[in-house]
């Protein structure tokens, strides 16, 4: 039974001021500044063979090498206690590097970045179309520089994202006396709710070294365990996995750091912390698990779980031809999941034989750029071809798309988190046979809890057997829960494309209608649901799907068995 009722809008502000005032911080880190060269301590102590390291409490500024702070390659059975210390990136590049390694433990290490790979500038000017905003960098933060990316806008009453607009694709151009000319992409003098003396926060970056991507990079390793690890920023994500089997991040934070427990002295305290994911996993075998963590205030998604499509131009038969995305991860052996560009999910197959197949063709290549997709992605990023043989006669128009069903992050779990307060998502998540449970989402822009798989991404897949119960969400603009699958033709799918779907007990307060979006399904327990929404909240244009939308509805089932 669903219970619809309406949440006014002095309860949500009460939420703000009530989070506001109560949130916690990780405990202070020792303010001895350490002259030693940690990276060269780790190594030494990882040379000894010792099941056991334990790091010197203490502040540490690392320079990078090879565009990395700290790493860790071909380590296994082993702990790593870094209570009390704390890593000072110097350069915006990678913090740490993670790979093929097995059974790591890493416990209590803090990480933060000087200079801060964002900076943070008030605007004084609004010119009469909202095109150009002139704004001058708050002191303690970066000079900004010239060049491009996307800004958000903060009201400085309440230190919360203003309104639900990003603006990406927006030139930065210095000016004199620390003053910076923002001019956006793309205008919509509608939209633009930023006001004189509001913040703008976009990233700048510091690396004369060159720049790799994350805080926290773990790649093709098994059972890791991040424990009580915090970041307070990051030049993209910050925990992000790939090819990654049974990772643990048990009571890990990201989150902005307080005014009074920053590393340097700023007239404004910090507005973001990351500038993109807080936690992503991709490419899992079997997916990671989040327990007790922390998100709050990054550029992006809270938790992303997914794996990669690939892209078919030819289905006929048992034999196909697929454009990877990037490197090809499916293997011979592995079962897969067939999504057609029509909606349409099929039964999964068993491939038989890969193998390489030369480049995509002029005809290829002109098809998905037709594609409704990331820029990159049409452009450059679906080049190798592959013949892939199934165990089975299949006919599926071009642009279907196809993963392995085996590293999309199944079995993995989401529990006892609070992560909130960015410009999208809370949780995003396309892999199945889990549960996400428990958690607290609050203040998130888009949907707080989204099951979808993503064509602009090719990020797959296609959920089965998962538990969606007891989350508590609220204070969003967007959707509560959403369970939904586009073909690319942008067609609802039919029931089938989600199986077995278990949404029992979660409770969502504000944000827009519907609160609670259930499409596509086979199998679906819905019960015991509280649905609150925000009437004066409209979905914007751009998230109404093939649905349709009244703005009025709490709860639409659609195509669901």
């Amino acid at each position: 039974m669903t219970i619809l009722r309406l949440l006014p809008a002095s309860v949500v502000l009460i939420g703000i001021i009530t989070f506001a005032s109560c949130k916690k911080q990780p405990a202070p880190i020792a303010s001895i500044d350490k002259t030693e060269d940690l990276r060269h301590r780790l190594e030494q102590a990882l040379a000894t063979g010792e099941k056991e390291i334990v790091l010197p409490p203490g502040r540490y500024r690392v320079t990078p090498k090879n565009r990395e702070h700290l790493a860790l390659r071909g380590v296994c059975d082993r702990v790593i206690i870094a209570d009390g210390v704390e890593v000072i990136c110097t350069e915006t590049t990678r913090a740490l590097t993670i790979e093929n390694c097995h059974n790591v433990t890493l416990r209590g290490l803090t990480i933060d970045y000087d200079p801060l790979p964002y900076t943070q500038a008030r605007i004084e000017e609004i010119s009469s179309d909202a095109s150009r905003l002139k704004a001058r960098v708050i002191d303690g933060y970066p000079h900004a520089e010239a060049g491009s990316g996307s800004v958000e806008i903060f009201n400085p009453e309440t230190n919360r994202l203003r309104g639900r607009m990003t603006y990406y694709g927006t030139r930065f151009e210095p000016m004199a006396d620390g003053m910076v000319l923002l001019v956006k992409n793309r205008v919509q003098p509608e939209l633009a709710m930023e006001r004189g003396g509001d913040i703008a926060v976009f990233k700048v970056p510091h690396a004369p070294g060159g720049e790799m991507p994350h805080a926290i990079m773990s790649t093709d390793s098994t059972g890791l365990v991040f424990e009580n690890v915090t970041l307070y920023a990051s030049n993209v994500f910050g925990f992000f996995e790939n090819g990654c089997d049974g990772s643990k991040y048990l009571g890990c934070t990201v989150e902005r750091r307080l005014l009074d427990r920053d590393i340097l002295p700023r007239a404004y305290p910090r507005l973001r912390s990351l500038n993109a994911d807080a936690y992503h996993s991709k490419n899992a075998h079997h997916g990671p698990t989040y327990d007790h963590c922390v998100a709050h205030f990054m550029g992006d998604d809270a938790i992303a779980i997914n794996g990669d499509f690939h892209f078919v131009t030819q289905g006929e038969g048992r034999v196909w031809r697929v454009l990877a995305k990037g490197k090809m991860n499916m293997q011979t052996g592995d079962e897969v999941q067939i999504f057609t560009y029509d909606g349409r999910r099929l039964e999964n197959r068993k491939i038989l034989s890969l193998t390489p197949d030369g480049t995509a063709t002029e005809e290829e290549r002109e098809l998905v750029i037709q594609q409704q997709m990331n820029e990159a992605l049409r452009k450059t990023g679906l080049t190798s071809a592959w013949r892939v043989e199934l165990d089975r006669v299949e006919s599926v128009p071009p642009g279907t798309l196809i993963c392995s069903a085996d590293r999309i992050g199944n079995g993995f779990s989401i529990r006892n988190c609070h992560v909130g307060f960015n410009r999208s998502r809370g949780i995003l998540v396309k892999a199945g046979h889990g549960e996400i449970s428990d958690n607290v989402i609050e203040g998130s822009v888009m949907t707080g809890i989204l099951i979808s798989p993503e064509y602009w991404w090719l990020e797959a897949g296609l959920a089965d057997d998962l538990i969606i119960a007891n989350n508590r969400i609220e204070q969003g603009s967007g959707m509560g829960i959403a369970v939904v699958a586009e073909g690319g033709d942008h067609t609802l799918a039919p029931a089938g494309a989600f199986r077995s779907l278990r949404v029992i007990g979660n409770i969502i307060r504000g944000g827009a209608s519907p609160g609670l979006l259930l499409t596509s399904i086979r199998g679906l327990t819905e019960e015991n649901n509280t649905v609150e929404p925000d009437p004066n909240i409209e979905l914007l244009p751009w998230h109404i799907g093939p649905w349709g939308h009244d703005g009025i509805t709490p709860v639409i089932h659609m195509n669901v068995e």
